[in-house]
């Protein structure tokens, strides 16, 4: 649904339902002398205030709840891919990294902003920068992309190693056939040899 459908749907809503408090109000409550269009009306404008606030309040605080649930999501999806997260997390331990900076170290390797990163892990972007600080300085790289480079090219590394690794299995696994000597062919091959060079013996004799 696009912003201005939104708009006039909630609305519609709002019309709708501060009409019908209005209605029932006034036939349950009110008597048939105040039932005036002045009281009705007024009635109706303050029934139509209430419900928009709390519309617009509901409608925001459950934008925020689908935000969130989406971002603990990406964030989740984030840390979980293989790889990378790995070989950070491997770091980490020599480094002295903290959890939460070796998530934002994660998440920064993955290719994420500073402000994504703020608003994937609920905090300001203050608070990413600094963590960021201290992960230049414990890890010893000077930026964002040192880190980027370094986590890459203990990636490749590794993957590298795992196909040596995995030749190696396979390598194990289905050795080469190695042909053994058969010793009556051989024999048979050198009577036959002997044969031949006899007959040739003879037919010059």
């Amino acid at each position: 649904m696009s912003g201005a459908k939104s708009v006039w749907f909630g609305i519609g809503f709002v019309l709708s339902v501060a009409a019908g408090k209005t209605a029932l109000v006034s036939a349950l409550l009110l008597d048939e002398g105040l039932r005036t269009l002045p009281v009705i009306s007024s009635l109706f404008v303050i029934f139509f205030v209430l419900t928009g606030i709390v519309t617009v309040i509901s409608y925001r605080f459950l934008g925020q709840m689908i935000v969130s649930k989406y971002d603990a999501r990406k964030l989740a999806a984030a840390l979980q891919e293989p790889g990378k997260e790995n070989i950070i997390e491997m770091h980490a331990r020599d480094w002295g990294l903290s959890k939460a900076e070796t998530e934002v170290a994660i998440l920064v390797v993955k290719g994420f902003s500073n402000a994504e990163i703020a608003k994937m892990r609920g905090s300001v972007l203050s608070t990413v920068k600094t963590q960021l600080g201290a992960i230049y300085h414990k890890s010893g790289l000077e930026n964002r992309y040192q880190l980027i480079a370094f986590i890459t090219d203990e990636v490749c590394q590794a993957a590298k190693a795992r196909r040596r690794d995995d030749s190696a299995k396979q390598h194990r696994a289905h050795p080469k056939a190695v042909s053994t000597p058969n010793p009556e062919a051989s024999v048979t091959k050198f009577a036959a040899h002997q044969r031949a060079t006899k007959m040739q013996m003879n037919a010059k004799q």
